[in-house]
C-alpha cells in the first residue's frame, strides 16, 4: 500500500512524503552473495509476502518530496509513515529559529511530538543542517500510537526554492520507530541515503539507498540489506502515479537463509493504492524463484519455480492485502 506522511511546521511545510510504492530494483538481479533462502511449497507465501512488504517499507522512507513547501504539498490532514496514520502537527515555523527548538507539540489524544535541530540559514537548505522528529506515546486520534526518532541530515542542495525545483540529498536515521495499534506493532530501525530531484516537474525522482533496515512486527522480524529503490512520482495525474524500481536482499524469522529481489518490470501505483502493474522477482537457493505479478491494485499472482529449471511449478493468486499482512 502507498504510505505517505507529511510533517508540517507552522505556515511552512516541513514534509516527509514517505511513499511505499511497490518495489523495483534497477531491472536486474542484485549483485552479491548467492541467495541461501529456501523456496518451496511450505515457504513460498511467507517469502513472497515478507519480500514485498519490506521492499515497500524501504521505499516508504524514500520520498521527501514535500520538503519545506518546495514541491507539491499534500492537502490531506493525515498521511502514512511506517505503517501508521500520522496527523500533520501544528508546530512553530521550524526555519525561523537557529538552532531549532526543541519545540514540543501535543498530540491530539495524548503524548507529544518534539522537533529539534540546527540550520545554518533560515533562507535556504545547507549541507549539514539537521532536524529531529521524536514521538513519545503520541496518539493523534487516528488509531495508532507512535514512539521513536527520525533524524534528517541534509547532505546536498541545489535548485530554485521559489519554483520548487530542487535537488536534495538527505541522510535519514530511523531509531526505535514504533507503531502500535491495539495488540499489533511494527518497530523499525535503520539508516538510508536519499536523493530527491524535483527539477523536472511534474515528475519528481526519489532514490533510496541503504545497507540495513530492520523491521520487527508481531509475527516476525525482517532484515533488509544492500537495498536500492528508485521512485518516480508524476503529479500531472490525479491521484499521482508512482513508478518504482528496487532491489535488495531480505532475511526473516519466517524462513531460512536470505533471498534477493529485483524488478524485471517496475511496479506502478496510483495514489495510496497497491501496485496495479509490474512484477518482482525473488530468488532463493538452487535457482528457485518466485515471480510476483501485479494483476491489478487488488490482486497479485505468484509464479513459483521450486527446482530452478525455469518452468513454473505452481501458480498462487491472492490479494495484496493478504500477501503483505499474512
Amino acid at each position: 500500500m502507498m504510505n505517505r506522511v507529511c510533517l508540517v511546521a507552522g505556515g511552512t511545510v516541513l514534509a516527509v512524503l514517505l511513499v511505499a510504492c511497490g518495489g523495483g530494483g534497477g531491472g536486474g538481479a542484485p549483485v552479491g552473495p548467492a541467495p541461501t533462502g529456501t523456496i518451496n511449497t511450505g515457504s513460498a507465501l511467507a517469502v513472497a509476502g515478507r519480500a514485498v512488504d519490506i521492499a515497500l517499507q524501504s521505499g516508504s522512507f524514500g520520498g521527501i518530496t514535500d520538503f519545506v513547501g518546495l514541491t507539491v504539498v499534500s492537502t490531506k490532514n493525515s498521511a502514512r509513515l511506517g505503517g501508521a496514520s500520522v496527523s500533520k502537527p501544528s508546530a512553530p515555523n521550524t526555519w525561523s529559529a537557529i538552532p531549532v527548538g526543541p519545540e514540543i507539540t501535543e498530540c491530539e489524544v495524548r503524548g507529544t511530538l518534539t522537533v529539534s535541530g540546527d540550520i545554518a540559514s533560515p533562507l535556504t537548505v545547507t549541507a549539514g543542517d539537521f532536524l529531529d522528529y521524536e514521538w513519545s506515546d503520541c496518539d493523534d486520534g487516528l488509531g495508532q500510537t507512535l514512539d521513536g526518532l527520525i533524524r534528517m541530515t541534509f547532505t546536498e542542495f541545489d535548485g530554485d526554492l521559489l519554483a520548487g525545483r530542487i535537488l536534495l540529498g538527505v541522510s535519514l536515521t530511523v531509531e526505535e520507530f514504533l507503531v502500535s495499534h491495539n495488540a499489533e506493532f511494527r518497530l523499525t530501525n535503520g539508516d538510508l541515503s536519499l536523493t530527491i530531484d524535483s527539477r523536472s516537474q511534474p515528475e519528481t525522482t526519489i532514490e533510496t539507498l541503504g545497507s540495513s533496515l530492520v523491521v520487527q512486527r508481531n509475527l516476525s522480524t525482517e532484515t533488509l540489506t544492500d537495498f536500492a529503490s528508485l521512485i518516480v512520482e508524476d503529479t500531472s495525474m490525479f491521484p499521482s502515479n508512482f513508478t518504482t524500481d528496487s532491489s535488495g536482499t531480505v532475511s526473516s524469522t519466517l524462513f531460512n537463509g536470505f533471498v534477493s529481489y529485483s524488478m524485471p518490470t517496475a511496479f506502478e501505483s496510483s495514489g495510496d493504492g497497491f501496485p496495479y502493474t509490474g512484477e518482482m522477482l525473488v530468488s532463493g537457493s538452487s535457482g528457485a524463484t518466485l515471480r510476483i505479478i501485479a494483476i491489478d491494485d487488488q490482486t497479485v499472482r505468484i509464479e513459483a519455480d521450486y527446482n530452478g529449471d525455469g518452468a513454473s511449478d505452481a501458480t498462487i493468486e491472492t490479494s495484496w492485502e493478504a500477501l503483505i499482512n499474512g
